[in-house]
């Protein structure tokens, strides 16, 4: 039987289709349209442009012949992608220059700086600036999101343009083409369950787990030499990751399912490291730490308190290999999270690049030498893994050296990587980005106050954004349904490359709190105070003394969106031992809730705890069936604004043998995890014939 799509359906896809095909459409407009179609920004990120070889495109660009010679011009047809590659119509034909090809991902691309100020072009001015006698030019062919599979293709479309050669600034995503390789082999798959489910031996399977990603890497290495043949001179620079400065997420945080008493141990061993280091007791810090790593080797918390505790000491090196293996455990697929270089892949093409005669630049070492030591943080990089000007400067000063090598060139040394600079907005669009940014992936508020600071610095114009920002963010309507998301986007064009940033994940949005309060107290330095407007919006928005709040709804619990990349539950699942959600409520007013939870698998009776602002306020009984409780929180408990509401749950002693047998045939990541409890409703208001009504 066959399902006709409805005529709404048609109508919202005629019209996108008119959209994209007519040149003069807005990326707001598409992604709207996109959205209301069902399809996601990743899945939109995730559209393989594999019909290039029949027609000769490549990536967006394709051919067309002008005045006797094949130039390449962005096809209107693939419109949608344009913003993922840079923003040049076209590709002129080769000509005397030598022509350096650049392929990558984000990093390649510039991502929040981009296209005002972007490796490509700096590289470019870096070797016309200071060559002794060839001229270059440098073809920007760097594409967000790009993965390995997409990068082999553009690489072998990029041939016919005639590179004199080739330089890849890439890895960053190669976990995905990993997770995929895993997934469609039952052999790897087998092993890679094996090793962590049944055996749950986390060594094992992290070696497993490396094996398989060095054959990946090596395989990569070898398809472009194969295919770009012996004579064409290729490099590659090896991205580096944000090391001091970019930390694990909520969701990288979810504690591990592990045997005995090991949960109890580890969380102990957690909180106490935790006050360790805020008495600033190294030495107390270094032994809690070490013994959750015993616990859990896949867990990168352990790993980051350590290597807080060897900064302490100023013992750098020590703190870098902890901080290094704490990024590592993303091979474990905890969560969806962010793009990085693993330390495999790094020392797979260290060890094996020469051998297929490809030239290496390794960007952790260069920001070694240019730091004397120090660890990279936010002073290289913008997020996770993205440069800041700084440090792109620094990386293609090393990637201009080894092409003046290669291609038998002197540099003269007249210009300086360092002359080369964006303009003051495109500093300032990049730190707020950033800010954005790094908020969806969960980083804390210094982080987040530091990027909104200095986009002021650089331009009080962002105080503007900044404003509409926090007006958007804290409505209760979606963003693409906020009349501040039109301004933001038609106010200024430098947006339209970052638009996906302002849109969140449907049903997904979040009061992107630490953000808001970071841009709040960034625009008081700046002369400008929000913080009535924003107390005022958030209590008509969320207030609970006007309506019944869901607490389940992702404004009230989320602060990113990094996502569980297990099954999906239908109700709220903890994988903490303390669940955090947000109430908005007024100073001396009593808060009513309606609870209905459960702890799945525990046997008898439990308790949990229900604490406001860090004040117990009730003690429940919880059993692995479905239980309903209605709550009074006392009139003098809460304050204006922002409350947190904490359910503290029974934490297991002794994770019975019968219970890991249980769980080995599930899907690995559900296996992984131990779910604390789970919740099918949790209702707040301050209305008492509301709440009555409830019950």
């Amino acid at each position: 039987m066959s399902v006709r799509p409805s005529s709404t359906l048609r109508e919202k896809a005629d019209a996108l289709a008119l959209l994209l095909s007519s040149g003069q459409s807005s990326t707001i407009e598409v992604n709207t349209l996109f959205e209301e179609l069902g399809i996601t920004n990743e899945q939109m990120a995730d559209t393989s442009l594999s019909v290039s070889d029949a027609t000769g495109h490549i990536g967006i660009y394709k051919p067309e012949e002008v005045d006797g010679e094949i130039v390449y011009s962005r096809d209107i047809s693939r419109k949608a992608r344009w913003t993922y590659f840079a923003d040049i119509p076209v590709i002129p034909a080769k000509g005397t220059r030598k022509r350096v090809v650049l392929l990558g991902e984000s990093v390649a691309r510039g991502f929040l700086l981009d296209p005002g100020f972007t490796p490509a072009q700096v590289l470019g001015t870096l070797l016309n600036g200071n060559t002794d006698k060839d001229e270059f030019e440098v073809i920007d062919l760097a594409e967000t999101n790009l993965g390995m599979a997409g990068l082999k293709e553009r690489y072998r479309e990029a041939l016919d343009l005639e590179p004199d050669m080739v330089l890849f600034l890439a890895g960053n995503n190669w976990r995905e083409d990993l997770v995929n390789m895993i997934l469609t082999d039952k052999t790897y798959l087998s092993r890679v369950r094996e090793a962590l489910v049944i055996n749950q031996d986390i060594s094992s399977a992290r070696t497993i787990l490396e094996e398989l990603f060095a054959e990946l890497v090596g395989s990569f290495l070898e398809y472009v030499r194969t295919v770009g043949g012996s004579a064409l001179p290729v490099i590659f620079a090896i991205p580096e990751f944000n090391l001091l400065d970019c930390r694990s997420t909520p969701g990288e945080r979810f504690i591990s399912r592990l045997p005995d008493n090991g949960i109890a141990g580890w969380i102990a061993a957690r909180d106490q490291a935790e006050l360790a280091l805020k008495d600033n007791d190294a030495q107390r810090c270094i032994a809690q730490a070490t013994g959750m790593i015993a616990l859990d080797p896949s867990h990168p918390y352990g790993y980051e308190l350590l290597a807080d505790a060897h900064l302490l000491l100023q013992e750098y090196d020590k703190a870098r290999v902890y901080l290094e293996t704490a990024r590592d455990t993303a091979l474990f697929c905890r969560t969806n999270s962010k793009p990085r270089m693993f330390n495999i892949t790094r020392q797979t093409i260290l060890q094996e690049a020469a051998g297929h005669n490809i030239a290496v630049v390794d960007i952790p070492e260069v920001f070694r030498q240019h730091l004397n030591g120090r660890i990279p943080g936010k002073d290289l990089f913008l997020d996770y893994c993205h440069f800041t000007a700084e440090g792109i400067q620094i990386a293609m000063q090393a990637v201009a050296d080894r092409i003046f090598t290669l291609s038998g060139n002197k540099a003269s040394g007249k210009l300086s990587a360092a002359s080369i600079r964006p303009d003051q907005e495109v500093h300032a669009m990049a730190h707020l980005f950033a800010a954005i940014h790094n908020a969806h992936w969960g980083q804390q508020y210094d982080i987040l106050y530091h990027h909104c600071v200095k986009a002021l610095q650089y331009s009080k114009e962002i105080a503007r954004t900044m404003i509409y920002y926090c007006d958007m963010m804290n409505r209760s309507a979606s963003n693409n349904l906020c009349k501040t998301l039109e301004i933001l986007v038609t106010g200024n064009t430098r947006l339209d490359r970052y638009v996906h940033a302002l849109l969140h994940p449907r049903s997904g949005k979040t009061m992107e709190i630490d953000l808001v309060n970071a841009m709040v107290a960034a625009l008081q330095t700046a002369g400008v105070n929000l913080s009535k407007y924003v107390d005022d919006l958030r209590n008509k928005e969320h207030g609970v003394a006007v309506q019944a709040v869901n607490l389940l709804e992702t404004f009230y619990h989320a602060t990113s969106y990094d996502e569980y990349q297990g099954t999906k539950a239908a109700f709220y699942q903890a994988r903490d031992a303390q669940s955090v959600f947000f109430l908005v409520a007024a100073k001396d007013e009593p808060v009513f809730f309606d609870i209905s939870l459960r702890v799945p698998g525990l046997q008898g009776d439990g308790k949990i705890r229900v604490l406001l602002n860090g004040v117990q306020v009730s003690e429940v009984a919880v059993s692995g069936k479905w239980t309903r409780h209605s709550l009074t929180v006392p009139a003098d408990i809460c304050t204006n604004g922002i409350n947190t509401v904490t359910v503290c749950w029974p934490v297991p002693e002794q994770l019975v043998a019968a219970e890991q047998r249980a769980t080995a045939d599930e899907a690995i990541l559900d296996a992984a995890f131990y779910v604390f409890g789970e919740i099918v409703t949790f209702t707040a208001t301050s209305n008492t014939s509301t709440h009555f009504e409830l019950n």
